[in-house]
């Protein structure tokens, strides 16, 4: 009765005493397969979110949901996290809270932690690259006569920068250049280059090159890709322009020696830090990996766990106290098939909870006009959602969705009939179906929830459209005959010569169909297949030829029969109806006399004009 009819629904009041509340509305919410038999009213409308009874319940449930949203983040970000069964035993949700509580603090300070160490180790990488290119820039310098140690107080080092720059060869000079090497994001390595070009008017050499091997964020943990550089120059105020230039762009300045045996020594203390910064790195991220794991293999249990317990005290804040403060009171509307079920849930949820006062139910008449509820099938809960999205019926008025189950995908296979893509969606839908129990965790997400809550329709839908497909003879757009020959042609039918002897057609570049017809019956009188345009008028003058207009897509060709009426012999006109063109016909039986006189005259409400004028006849 229910596909057809909304249910018949009752108002119920119930008494519920506050030790039993939790304990009752779980196992009323098992009910009908986790869907519930009961829709609550809200007894406390007139009171905020912020007055209600179970309102710090509902708070630490979504700070509990929070807290496995962060570990769920976490878990996708580090691989290799194997799954430990920590016990079959669910914990209460104050137990489950304390953990989380406790976890998280525990990994934010591990990833804050692990976060330093990253960014140390990126530094320690950055710093032995600049000394490995800085030995070859200053043997490079050392070779063009350039002395180092300290900036020497002149500005002015255009001398020993142009002999860097130029390659030229000399003796060591007595005005000694300053450098500045670190590392610094590849995409800022232009802009630091004009903006030291500018502020030091030229008196500066910068030398980098790109480091092959991207660094991995510490914050992000996307990849970025880095240059070592150096920067020569003379004088202090320039050394103070350009470490500030260089902050400014994100670059990070490292200590690079001009002496050989100290980057030597640099270099050994830089590489045995790197070692045992990899060791502590693996240890740190193994501890992670391991508290990770030991939550993974329950963390979607505990989430719908949570999220059951969050819909129980938000339901909860819909009840009221009565005057005593021990019982709530609760109003809602429930089917009255589900009377008996609801009964023994009461029962149930009185017993687990081991309450001294049974739930008491009583039936309440009202005038309130009750709420529609059909009780739909599996397969057909899909085409219920389609038809609710457009309107709800009213109380026990006719349900739209049984009919629509079978009506909507038959109409959509009429629309996208094709055996080839019809035959895939059947086939997905029925793998959806066939593996509905293994797929249904992925249903949460939102973009497949929809697909999977359709699976029936999207199978139905193709079966249609296949069907639809074997009667339009198409596969993948591709027209066949499996049939026979089809009534219509098309551009890929070129050598069908019943297709390529219509007049007015090219089978080898016309894109759009056509009608496949018989060209003697279609110049009857009268008749048209809507490829070629006929008509007859009388003429009362005897003209050869009266005109030759050229129109949307094609030339309208018109001929006189000496005694008889004006016959069309060829119109290849792909957008001209018989009706237009015999009204213009009949225009011109005044006479030719006026034809002799027409230059241009609007064919077809002025959309054709004539092209050619007239021949003046004799």
């Amino acid at each position: 009765m229910s596909q057809f009819r909304s249910e018949e629904m009752q108002l119920v009041q119930l008494f519920i005493q506050s030790e039993a509340a939790h304990d009752t509305l779980q196992a009323l919410g098992n009910l009908n397969n986790g869907e519930g038999a009961i829709q609550f009213k809200d007894l406390n409308s007139d009171k905020s979110a912020f007055q209600r009874l179970f309102v710090s319940d509902v708070r630490r449930c979504d700070d509990m949901l929070r807290i496995m949203r962060f570990l769920k983040d976490m878990m996708a970000k580090e691989k290799g996290i194997r799954k430990i069964d920590a016990g079959s035993r669910l914990p209460t949700l104050h137990e489950l809270h304390d953990r989380l509580i406790e976890l998280e603090k525990e990994l934010k300070q591990h990833s804050s932690a692990f976060t330093q160490l990253q960014k140390q180790d990126n530094e320690l990488r950055e710093h032995s690259i600049v000394l490995e290119k800085g030995e070859d820039w200053f043997s490079s310098a050392y070779s063009r006569g350039v002395a180092f140690t300290a900036p020497s107080t002149r500005e002015d080092g255009t001398v020993e920068m142009t002999a860097m720059e130029d390659g030229m060869m000399g003796t060591r000079s007595q005005s000694m250049l300053g450098h500045i090497a670190g590392c610094i994001p590849s995409e800022n390595v232009h802009d630091l280059s004009l903006t030291l070009f500018r502020a030091t008017r030229g008196n500066m050499l910068l030398r980098h090159e790109d480091i092959n091997d991207p660094f991995p964020d510490p914050n992000t943990g996307e990849d970025v890709h880095k240059s070592v550089f150096v920067i020569f120059f003379s004088g202090e105020r320039s050394r103070i322009k350009i470490e500030k230039i260089c902050d400014s762009y994100g670059a990070t300045k490292y200590k690079l020696p001009e002496e050989r045996s100290q980057r030597d020594t640099l270099k050994n203390e830089v590489r045995d830090k790197k070692k045992d910064m990899e060791t502590v790195l693996n240890k740190t991220r193994e501890f992670r990996i391991r508290k990770l794991g030991d939550v993974k293999g329950n963390i979607e249990e505990w989430f719908d766990f949570v999220m059951k317990e969050k819909a129980i005290f938000y339901t909860l804040n819909m009840f009221n106290y009565d005057v005593t403060h021990k019982c709530l009171i609760a109003e809602g509307w429930c089917p009255t098939e589900d009377m008996d079920n609801i009964r023994e849930a009461l029962r149930k949820g009185t017993t687990m909870s081991q309450a001294s006062v049974q739930t008491v139910i009583n039936v309440v008449k009202s005038k309130e006009t009750p709420p529609t509820f059909f009780r739909n099938a599996v397969f057909s809960k899909g085409t219920q959602s389609i038809v609710d999205a457009y309107g709800m019926a009213r109380y026990q008025e006719f349900n739209p969705a049984t009919f629509s189950f079978i009506t909507f995908p038959f109409l959509f296979g009429v629309m996208f009939g094709d055996i080839g893509h019809g035959f895939i969606m059947a086939l997905s839908g029925l793998l959806l179906i066939l593996y509905e129990k293994k797929l249904a965790y992925l249903a949460k997400d939102e973009m497949f929830g929809t697909v999977y809550k359709g699976r029936y329709n999207i199978f139905l839908m193709g079966i249609f459209a296949t069907y639809s497909g074997f009667i339009y003879n198409e596969l993948f757009a591709v027209p066949l005959e499996i049939w026979g020959s089809t009534a219509w042609c098309s551009g890929e039918m070129a050598d069908d010569k019943a297709c390529a002897s219509i007049p007015g057609t090219d089978a080898a570049k016309q894109t759009q169909k056509w009608l496949r017809t018989n060209i003697n019956e279609a110049y009857s009188h009268g008749v048209s297949t809507g490829a070629e345009v006929i008509c007859a008028c009388s003429w009362a003058w005897d003209c050869t030829v009266l005109t030759r207009a050229e129109g949307f897509l094609g030339t309208l060709s018109l001929r006189y029969r000496p005694g008889m009426g004006t016959h069309i012999e060829q119109a290849e006109c792909g957008e001209l109806f018989q009706d237009e063109v015999c009204d213009h016909c009949r225009s011109y039986s005044n006479g030719c006399r006026s034809l002799h006189e027409a230059h241009e005259h609007a064919l077809l409400s002025g959309a054709v004009t004539l092209a050619n004028t007239f021949p003046r006849l004799s």
